[in-house]
């Protein structure tokens, strides 16, 4: 089931519980789009939310003229009606595991066939897999990717480890990413890898990396005189050159990372000069 076309349609809401700072910035942006219920502990569900924003800092003006799709989660029917849960999961900057696990139970009562979880930017996916998962699957009586979908947000995915993570809950996320950014209007920006999370075991195509570049690509490289090799550098940097090679990606990356092609050819032999490009701040990540 779609979720995003049940959004579009206004078959459906997106539930957004924990108001910390963060919390608010989704729950804000998503509701320029599509209409949004808000949960926090800390939120009298009988004030109104005019008041509630303009307590975290909002005149009423930008209010009335831009934030009209808000209401707050009143019973357990109010989040049951939502067909997205954005599970940010705390009202204040201090991580609070305890109120997580309270939120989670809440939304897998609240779970149908069909609904989509997204875990916010300070869930940690392991901790998601350990705990979390169990919890929505027990309160709800649904199995992950049969009665209902997950994902990270975008934000996550340049930061975190998802390498542990089993491969139904990599499988999950990677279905629903490209929908659960047009809700969230977020772009998972990485110059190289996509917002799909690599569900092969990236220890072996690493390994795999490193043999081709060794054994392909270095001699080939060392043969080359510096003019060559400059032009080399350029075309790859530049235009995108080593991309059509599959052999020197990882499965979720969507272009070559030519910092970390440089660098492992360096470790196996390669005779020129990488200083400019170990100048850069891509090249200390690389891996």
């Amino acid at each position: 089931m779609n979720r995003l076309e049940d959004l579009k349609n206004r078959r459906c809401k997106v539930a957004v519980l924990g108001m910390n700072q963060n919390g608010l910035k989704v729950a804000l942006s998503i509701s320029k789009r599509f209409p949004v219920q808000i949960s926090d502990k800390n939120i009298n569900p009988s004030s109104s939310v005019e008041g509630f924003l303009m307590s975290r800092g909002m005149s009423q003006d930008s209010i009335s003229q831009k934030y009209s799709n808000i209401s707050f989660v009143k019973s357990a029917a109010d989040l049951r009606s939502t067909g997205v849960y954005y599970l940010n999961g705390l009202s204040t900057s201090l991580v609070d595991w305890t109120e997580i696990k309270e939120i989670t139970a809440q939304v897998g009562s609240a779970l149908k066939p069909g609904d989509w979880v997204i875990f916010g930017e300070d869930i940690d996916p392991d901790l998601a897999e350990v705990i979390l998962l169990d919890i929505l699957e027990s309160k709800s009586g649904l199995s992950l990717g049969q009665g209902f979908e997950l994902a990270f947000s975008p934000k996550l995915l340049s930061h975190r480890n998802f390498a542990n993570l089993g491969n139904e809950m990599k499988m999950s996320h990677n279905l629903i990413i490209n929908q659960v950014e047009e809700i969230l209007d977020q772009k998972h920006k990485d110059e190289f890898t996509s917002n799909q999370i690599n569900y092969l075991d990236e220890e072996k195509e690493l390994n795999r990396i490193h043999s081709k570049i060794k054994e392909l690509w270095v001699p080939m490289l060392n043969e080359m005189d510096s003019t060559t090799y400059d032009d080399f550098v350029e075309h790859t940097v530049n235009k995108g050159f080593l991309d059509v090679y599959s052999h020197l990606r990882f499965s979720n990356e969507i272009k070559v990372n030519y910092y970390r092609f440089f660098k492992i050819a360096k470790n196996f032999g390669l005779k020129h000069s990488v200083a400019k490009l170990s100048q850069n701040s891509g090249w200390s990540t690389a891996v």
